[in-house]
């Protein structure tokens, strides 16, 4: 590809001004996505529910959505590595608000699915946004600028939650109007300010495709996913897929149910559901921001990922198991006015702090051990392998998740996913030592 000094003159990205300008909209673009994806978390379960849909079906539409974009996000980045990055993006933007405009006009539930599908696609261009911020930049500037655009992402789901709860308070579709709106807003910024960055037309020949790119293709045919095993087999990757997969298997069936439990368990609505996903939020923000480094300059990655796997364990035991807990202690849960107690509120803050600190110490740990075991040729592949494994998870988890929690229990989800945990951390265990064994003395 093209060093930007070799763009002809007249290039927008000759401009500093012009590429500041395409960097802050690349991080518009990231925040609204998970910013969207906030604001529809705590009313889509209720939304669903008055389309008389069952615990089930609400849980499999983070199925679908997930699915969509486990499907689209390597036919978007072999589309954008062919033809371009800025199609992609303007596309993806434009189909995010669509997926939000005809959510806010469905009256059925078949349309929620369909609108759910065309957002899980949409957001599959995270990965394109990703690699539009590797053509811009210098490489010793990347991880900077990485680091910033995933900042921008998990500030879209600080804002996200407890937007939409408070914009359902309104009248329900609103939250879905205003992501809509943010979204064309975005796509206008981006129609101005995100100039092309990929010029195949320029290149003497690069056809293939970035190896994490190639994972995702890969991933979607028996073949590739023999080939995905044969490259990982015998190494320490097996060990991190396994733990990647289950933990995102656990914390993507807590996410379809959270809400459903709420309303069950307390009578929580829109703005509470929507409160409490704001404070996981802060928290993943300051664990991910103060904790992490401190915890692994003291205790190292691979006993760090375990302390974060043991955090998730105990906090999807402990809302799981809080129903008959509660009862068992003859501890009020709900007021005689149906308000929340002080001991619910007490609980549900350990359990969202133990969750977000879960949840930033075991994200942070496993990329950096996936980096730690593979080598420079094989990073991207291996980088891709993982988030393969994350992105399948998510699909399975809701999948699960909705029947147990339609047909066994209302904390079965969270329970039966703290017990994976658990056992999750055994394996965590199990690789510290592997890795301690084949460091050199």
């Amino acid at each position: 590809m093209p060093t930007l000094e070799e763009l002809p003159d007249d290039h927008p990205l000759k401009d500093e001004r012009a590429k500041k300008r395409a960097l802050i909209t690349v991080a518009f673009t990231l925040f609204l996505d998970l910013m969207g994806f906030g604001i529809i978390l705590p009313i889509l379960p209720f939304y669903a529910e008055s389309m008389h849909a069952s615990e089930t079906m609400v849980a499999l539409l983070s199925t679908a959505f997930s699915a969509a974009q486990f499907v689209m996000a390597p036919v978007l980045g072999r589309i954008s590595d062919r033809y371009g990055r800025r199609p992609v993006m303007l596309v993806s933007i434009a189909g995010s608000a669509v997926a939000a405009t005809i959510l806010g006009f469905a009256h059925v539930l078949w349309l929620v699915f369909a609108a759910r599908i065309v957002a899980g696609m949409s957001k599959a261009n995270v990965s394109t946004a990703h690699a539009y911020v590797a053509d811009l930049v210098e490489p010793d500037q990347r991880a900077r600028y990485m680091g910033l655009m995933g900042a921008a992402m998990g500030m879209g789901f600080v804002f996200g939650p407890g937007v939409g709860g408070l914009l359902g308070h309104v009248f329900t579709e609103l939250p879905f109007f205003v992501s809509a709106g943010l979204s064309v807003i975005n796509l206008i910024m981006a129609a101005l300010w995100l100039p092309e960055t990929r010029f195949p037309e320029l290149e003497e020949v690069d056809d293939a495709p970035s190896p994490a790119t190639t994972v995702q293709a890969s991933r979607l045919s028996p073949k590739g996913i023999a080939r995905i095993f044969r490259s990982i087999r015998g190494t320490h990757m097996v060990w991190l897929v396994a733990i990647v997969f289950c933990f995102y298997v656990s914390f993507a069936g807590m996410e379809s149910t959270m809400a459903l439990f709420g309303e069950r368990i307390l009578g929580w609505g829109y703005g509470e559901t929507g409160l409490f996903m704001t404070y996981i939020g802060v928290n993943m923000v300051v664990f991910q921001g103060v904790v992490v480094g401190r915890a692994v300059d003291r205790f190292g990655e691979s006993a760090t990922l375990a302390m974060g796997l043991v955090m998730s364990a105990i906090a999807l035991c402990l809302i799981g198991s809080l129903e008959h807990t509660a009862a068992w202690l003859q501890l009020e849960l709900v007021g005689p006015g149906g308000e929340t107690t002080g001991t619910a509120l007490a609980c549900y803050a350990v359990i969202g702090m133990l969750l977000a600190g879960g949840n930033g110490l075991t994200v942070a740990t496993t990329s950096a051990l996936v980096s730690r075991v593979s080598s420079a040729e094989k990073q991207g592949w291996n980088m891709g392998i993982k988030e393969s494994a994350a992105s399948l998870a998510r699909v399975v988890g809701p999948a699960f998740a909705g029947p147990l929690f339609q047909h066994v229990d209302p904390g079965a989800p969270m329970f039966i996913g703290g017990l994976v945990a658990l056992l999750n951390v055994k394996v965590a265990l199990t690789l510290r030592k592997r890795l301690a064994r084949d460091r050199p003395q």
